[in-house]
């Protein structure tokens, strides 16, 4: 898939384009997010007739670790921890980073549920959860973290971004989720 020229002929928003550097840093978030959640394809993005990221496709077990560290860097790669565990239909995996590794911004939290990046609430409230008792003040924790459930039990037509979902059973999803992060970040 080649993008070009993407706000070129737009003259009824132009007024609401900010910066270039900014409009380019939104592309940019919105292509990491697919990119972390499919590292079995290469990305080129290229700007002003540059290449200004390449990340190159990877497959088997350790493609979700070998992409966030492309994506997010060495430094979180060390700092984090591998999850994986099943509870009930609920499966949960990916990369959790360690309390002592926690940031000030929210740039390295990507959760994907079925595949789909998500910013939900029972989520977010689960995995804050599992940190409570770590991290303290305005420290965001870091993770990659992918959900599998059965289609079924999700509503992904809750907003028109279908960025927010909504679950069946939203209480045993917050339990898996909190209770897999909890097994690895208290070791």
């Amino acid at each position: 898939v080649e993008v070009k020229e993407l706000f070129f002929n737009t003259p009824a928003r132009r007024k609401f384009l900010k910066s270039d550097s900014t409009e380019l840093a939104h592309c940019l978030e919105v292509i990491k997010r697919q990119a972390i959640a499919r590292p079995e394809v290469q990305f080129h993005i290229w700007s002003e007739g540059k290449l200004s990221h390449n990340w190159r496709a990877f497959s088997g077990p350790e493609a979700i670790a070998k992409r966030a560290q492309d994506i997010l860097g060495q430094d979180f790669i060390e700092n984090a921890l591998w999850l994986e565990a099943t509870q009930g239909p609920v499966q949960v995996y990916g990369l959790v980073g360690l309390p002592t590794a926690a940031r000030s911004r929210t740039d390295h939290q990507f959760c994907y549920v079925n595949h789909r990046f998500v910013k939900d609430k029972i989520l977010m409230h689960a995995i804050k959860s599992a940190y409570e008792d770590v991290l303290h003040g305005q420290k965001q924790a870091a993770y990659v973290l992918f959900i599998e459930i059965n289609p079924q039990t999700v509503d992904v037509n809750v907003h028109p971004t279908k960025i927010e979902v909504r679950f069946r059973d939203s209480g045993a999803i917050h339990q898996a989720v909190k209770k897999a992060i909890d097994s690895v970040i208290a070791v």
